[in-house]
């Protein structure tokens, strides 16, 4: 099942930063992949008026006060929301705490997350398997005969066969757009064949 995010603004003195960056790190608030603690803060400075009845941190009743302060910025999934709101709360100074909770990923994002992960590992088995890396989108690869050709989208696999391609463009004449098998791509020039060839391999990254 996806998950939603968020991203937390909070608006408090810098005083109380390291208390509040304690709390958020009880309840594990900021944690992305391998990283925990993941958070960021400036400087702000923020306006606010006590009203009848309020009890200010800091501020007169009836005046419209100004200080600095510092905007911490934060994500949390959503299933946390509930326990880290409750954790700033008990390190916040002010009555009226400043908290914005704004949704930050949808299930589809996520999901595509996930796509371009699996995208990753596909590209690092094949780097293993032809020892050497694996053509990007962009990229500049020069082809043994001296032409010049730009990757257009690698890997790309063949709906019934599972046969993995690159396709790429040419960069001279009418600019073409090819597609070949990434085994004969990235395999080695027949220097029987073309004695003269300056490159090791049929394709080359440019450098």
């Amino acid at each position: 099942m996806a998950m939603d995010w968020l991203k937390l603004e909070i608006y408090i003195p810098e005083s109380h930063f390291l208390a509040l960056q304690r709390a958020l790190q009880s309840v594990d608030a900021g944690h992305i992949g391998n990283y925990d603690s993941c958070l960021s803060y400036s400087r702000v400075k923020g306006a606010w008026r006590p009203l009848r009845g309020a009890m200010p941190y800091n501020g007169t009743e009836g005046a419209v006060s100004e200080a600095e302060e510092l905007k911490v910025e934060v994500n949390v999934s959503s299933d946390k929301l509930t326990s880290t709101l409750r954790a700033i709360r008990t390190v916040h100074p002010y009555e009226e705490p400043v908290i914005n909770v704004i949704p930050l990923c949808a299930p589809e994002e996520e999901m595509l997350m996930e796509e371009t992960k699996e995208i990753q590992e596909q590209r690092r088995l094949l780097g293993a398997k032809y020892c050497r890396a694996i053509p990007q989108s962009g990229e500049v690869w020069d082809h043994f005969k001296g032409n010049e050709y730009k990757i257009v989208a690698c890997p790309v696999m063949h709906t019934e066969s599972q046969e993995i391609y690159c396709v790429y463009q040419a960069l001279y004449g009418n600019y073409g757009i090819y597609c070949r098998p990434l085994d004969m791509f990235m395999s080695e020039v027949d220097h029987e064949k073309y004695p003269q060839a300056g490159q090791k391999y049929r394709f080359e990254k440019k450098t």
